[in-house]
């Protein structure tokens, strides 16, 4: 075999179904080998590396299982580095995989000639070159291992053309993969006794107790134990923005998304009102915690997360756990019954206190839904949206205009990662592309896609992607003309002087769809929007429906830094640091 059969054969080794990817002259070996073998295994091509990254993140977001993106060398390494860095930096296990020039080339001015290890040593958990051929099995092995093991995250491995053209000889045995490392969290650890009975202790003695999940939740798929913890001993639960999801948001005990973007006031008063908080996989950044406000002054706070980096780190803890969240939750839970702490009453009290700000909460968006404007309201569109899609539904999004309001607006049905964010860097041009990863992960699901008209501008080509592979994802375009998040950073603290923010009107997102071969339409009110949501939704293939949203001048979106400092006079507010 050569090596480029070996390295497919790896992939099927370690269960991968799927990848996403570009071709390239170094990477023909690469392809000649899939295509041997696309029985086996489906490769999805796509435009652009950047988006074929953006797939296989969200891929690995919703399936538990590694994203794959395969790029060739040169600019195909260097357009890719964003959706690398977005998986890195939200620990999503990624691996990518890169062509690059022999060997014998390197050093000589050879076209695409760059060095892909130092290009993606800050942005991924482990990265070599292959420079042995007989070294194949061994590096894939390991790949797997690092993406998957501990805190997830992105690995690459780059593949000389000579290496993927050389004959090599293996055994059977030395092309078996690790079934553990194909999905995440393949090695689980605890907590110590003594730090179970320390948790256990503070929430025995708290009067006004909360869990505050974040990302690790999904990715220790921690669900049902939480559900449990939660249920059995009435704990209210927050969550950051990218725990959105951890539980039922129709539960009695969500409090639903906190922090500066898609936080609500409501729920700032409860956290803020918490003496002890256990946070759960959550870094505690900026965001989270609005600038480190979230928490008062005497809450004692126990952090768990799987890795020791930012335990710990942006907020002061009473006890900081290294710990997989899973079997923590299950250990908590089997300490707190032998206590015998499921007598709830101690609580009650608590809880009527959450349940009456929920209940604010949910009477002041219901102001926001019914406000009358000319144009489509994105808070009367989040409503029929919730009204219209059942729990098994899919919702990526751009940041920008959809992020603030699926997080705070949208209340998810069931627990599971179904809201797709990419939060490490707020990346635009992500929801489209993504979206497809997401359908190809969960074909019997609707999936709905959303973003602004700056993110669609960046990756509308993958359009194409979406009618060849049959993809039926509904795709939102929120249109306004312009960079809404930055408009509206400039309107509320750089005295409403727009610059570098509005595009111009000559583009028509309805007909470029429909050149790409999609159905679609365009809603101008919210008289027209529960018709148009209602056809797109029973659209079989996919389908982009364009809202024409009132401008970022005049609508402040659900951030809520923003929302409080709206209030202000314009010298007394100050633009959040991250």
């Amino acid at each position: 075999m050569r090596g480029s059969d070996v390295i497919i054969e790896m992939l099927i080794a370690h269960g991968v179904e799927h990848v996403f990817g570009v071709p390239g002259d170094t990477s023909m070996h690469f392809h000649n080998s899939f295509f041997h073998r696309k029985n086996r295994i489906n490769h999805i091509l796509c435009h652009d590396e950047r988006n074929a990254g953006y797939m296989a993140d969200a891929y690995a977001r919703v399936s538990g299982k590694v994203g794959v993106v395969e790029t060739p060398s040169g600019g195909g390494a260097l357009y890719v580095v964003p959706a690398v860095s977005e998986a890195y930096n939200s620990c999503i296990p990624m691996l990518c995989l890169s062509s690059d020039i022999g060997l014998v080339s390197v050093e000589q001015g050879s076209l695409t000639d760059i060095d892909q290890e130092a290009l993606m040593k800050p942005i991924t958990k482990w990265n070599q070159k292959i420079k042995i051929g007989n070294k194949i099995p061994y590096l894939f092995r390991k790949a797997f291992r690092m993406a998957t093991g501990g805190v997830p995250g992105a690995v690459h491995l780059a593949l000389p053309e000579n290496i993927l053209e050389d004959e090599v000889r293996f055994t059977d045995e030395e092309l078996k993969g690790s079934g553990l490392t194909g999905c995440n969290s393949p090695f689980r650890y605890g907590p110590c006794d003594s730090d179970l009975t320390l948790v256990t202790e503070m929430l025995m003695h708290a009067k006004r107790p909360i869990i505050l999940s974040g990302g690790g939740v999904h990715l220790s798929n921690a669900y049902e134990e939480l559900a449990k913890v939660v249920e059995t001993f009435h704990l209210p639960l927050a969550t950051s923005i990218n725990g959105k999801g951890a539980i039922s948001e129709l539960s009695k005990f969500s409090i639903g998304v906190v922090g500066a973007n898609g936080g609500s006031m409501e729920g700032l008063e409860i956290v803020q009102k918490a003496d002890f908080v256990l946070a759960l996989g959550s870094k505690l950044n900026n965001v989270t915690t609005i600038g480190k406000t979230l928490f008062n002054d005497s809450c004692r706070i126990a952090q768990v997360d799987i890795g020791e980096n930012l335990l710990d780190a942006n907020i002061r803890t009473n006890v900081a756990i290294m710990s997989d969240i899973k079997t923590f939750l299950e250990k908590l839970l089997e300490i707190m019954k032998a206590k015998d702490l499921e007598d709830t009453s101690r609580l009650d009290t608590w809880n009527k206190f959450v349940c009456r700000k929920m209940q604010e909460k949910q009477a002041r968006i219901q102001k926001d839904v019914e406000r009358k404007e000319d144009l489509v309201t994105p808070a009367y569109f989040f409503n029929m949206l919730w009204n219209l899609t059942d729990e098994d539904t899919y919702f990526i999004a751009d940041a920008g205009t959809p992020t603030p309001y699926l997080s705070s607006y949208f209340r998810q049905k069931k627990a599971g990662r179904q809201t797709v964010l990419p939060r490490a860097h707020g990346s635009l041009g992500y929801a489209l592309p993504a979206s497809m990863g997401v359908q190809v992960a969960k074909p019997g699901c609707k999936v709905i896609a959303m973003h602004g008209d700056a993110s669609f501008c960046m990756a509308a080509g993958e359009l194409e992607t979406a009618v060849r592979c049959k993809l039926p994802i509904v795709f939102i375009n929120f249109q306004n003309y312009a960079y809404g998040w930055i408009k509206t950073i400039q309107k509320l603290y750089f005295d409403e002087k727009y610059f570098a923010v509005d595009f111009g009107k000559s583009f028509d997102t309805e007909k470029i769809a429909q050149g790409f071969g999609l159905n679609a339409k365009t809603i101008y009110s919210n008289t027209e929007v529960k018709d148009g949501l209602t056809w797109a939704l029973n659209q079989d293939g996919p389908v982009m429906l364009n809202l024409m949203i009132e401008p970022p001048t005049k609508t402040i979106p659900p951030v809520l830094k923003w929302e409080k400092d709206a209030a202000k006079p314009a010298d007394k507010r100050i633009k959040l640091t991250y």
